[in-house]
């Protein structure tokens, strides 16, 4: 169980690390996550940027928290993280429930319409978060070359995470019209 919460735990640093990356990266990078959320709808204009900054501020602090290699901490960042996968996965899905046509700025650049993929995805990380939170738990301790092998697997997970919509993109079929 230790050995999946070590994969659990780099799996959601490598995601959150790269969101906050891609959002802060300049100025248009943040100013298109801005705009993401207004035309998502959450909230009243006024508190959009104050929300966006919170929500890079949490995205920092999940991932300095699973950094640190204790056990309380680690549970507080996977709860922590598992709360903010909630309200993102709430607040695409009324996104979606309301038909907006606000583009994911999760992990950067991106054209595709908020979908089901995207809850999908959040959805799964949450799972990712309840098992790092119950692996945290077990009492067993870890070998380094176990960890270091969960460690490598959480990493290329995580960045298959933040590059899913490039890769499907990839591999989708020209001329094949997109889903929204």
């Amino acid at each position: 169980m230790r050995y999946l919460e070590v994969a659990c735990r780099l799996l959601l640093i490598t995601v959150f690390v790269v969101a906050v990356y891609t959002k802060v990266s300049g100025r248009s990078a943040w100013l298109s996550f801005v705009d993401s959320l207004r035309q998502m709808q959450p909230l009243p204009t006024r508190l959009v940027r104050p929300t966006a900054f919170l929500t890079v501020t949490i995205e920092v602090l999940v991932a300095l928290l699973l950094l640190i290699p204790v056990r309380r901490v680690g549970e507080i960042g996977f709860a922590l993280g598992a709360g903010l996968l909630v309200a993102f996965t709430i607040v695409i899905a009324l996104a979606v429930a309301r038909g907006t046509r606000a583009t994911c700025r999760c992990f950067g650049a991106s054209s595709t319409p908020l979908g089901w993929p995207h809850i999908l995805r959040n959805l799964t990380l949450l799972v990712v978060a309840v098992l790092g939170l119950a692996g945290a738990s077990a009492p067993e301790s870890l070998g380094v070359p176990g960890a270091l092998l969960a460690g490598v697997g959480g990493l290329v997970l995580g960045v298959l995470v933040t590059a899913a919509e490039d890769i499907v993109a990839l591999v989708r079929p020209i001329g094949r019209p997109r889903r929204p």
